[in-house]
């Protein structure tokens, strides 16, 4: 009867103290982010995804396929090259190969290798404005987290504790200078390896309009971990938007 008692008050303290270490590990990462601020949080996110800081020399073809729901998938390629401050998009549209470069500020275009006519110009949205517009979408989504530290970004210097799709996150909150942007967006990372999950913005706050976005997958590219599909949704009502897959990533095919 004693070594039966014996056994089960051993059995009971084991578990107990299972229970307590496990309790302890899912409490490790964010005791030891309590201190941290905002752009600590980016910064250790960044060290994840990027720890050799290749972002700014990354030189590479990204091929892009993206799906939207009722319509036919989209695909597209995009020349990177930063270190020069040289991006080109090229998207198949109406069979033809749609080419928009940018140079640092400068834009210009083809179409199947010639420069266009004004009725293509027209017909494709060949201008300065909506060229920066992509050239921007691209650079800062395909970049994040590494992006959070260009001009003109404000990081909370709290650090939120939220729940993100089902899962519990560290968040950073995070606005923009006047001339950069008006949204606000929330950037949701992984408590116990700061892998950035997802993120989201609101024109409105108050109102909670705007959209969300899920990662998932990973692709290694010259040293950094990129999010290898994203999928958008509304924020009020959770309504799916469409997905933007990385399918593939070659060395840079110089087109400029």
């Amino acid at each position: 009867m004693r070594a039966k008692s014996f056994f089960l008050i051993f059995q009971q303290k084991t578990t107990m103290k299972n229970l307590l270490l496990s309790c302890l590990s899912l409490l490790l990462p964010i005791l030891a982010t309590a201190q941290q601020t905002g752009p600590e949080l980016i910064s250790a996110a960044i060290k994840y995804h990027d720890p050799e800081g290749n972002w700014p020399q990354t030189q590479a073809t990204f091929l892009f396929v993206d799906t939207r729901p009722g319509k036919e998938d989209r695909a597209a390629t995009l020349y990177l090259n930063n270190p020069e401050g040289i991006l080109c998009f090229m998207r198949e549209q109406d069979g033809r190969q749609v080419t928009r470069h940018v140079v640092h500020e400068e834009c210009s275009y083809d179409i199947d290798g010639h420069p266009p006519t004004a009725a293509a110009t027209g017909q494709y949205q060949l201008n300065h404005k909506r060229t920066l517009m992509l050239r921007n979408y691209y650079l800062y989504l395909w970049g994040l987290p590494m992006k959070l530290t260009d001009a003109g970004t404000i990081v909370d210097d709290k650090i939120y504790q939220k729940e993100f799709n089902g899962r519990q996150t560290l968040a950073a909150r995070v606005t923009y200078d006047a001339g950069v942007g008006n949204d606000i967006w929330y950037f949701y990372f992984d408590p116990a390896t700061y892998e950035m999950v997802g993120y989201q913005f609101f024109h409105d706050e108050a109102k909670g309009d705007g959209e969300y976005i899920l990662l998932s997958g990973m692709v290694a590219v010259n040293g950094m971990k990129i999010p290898q599909s994203r999928t958008w949704y509304t924020n009020p009502d959770s309504t799916l938007l469409g997905t933007d897959n990385l399918v593939a990533i070659k060395p840079l095919a110089h087109k400029h």
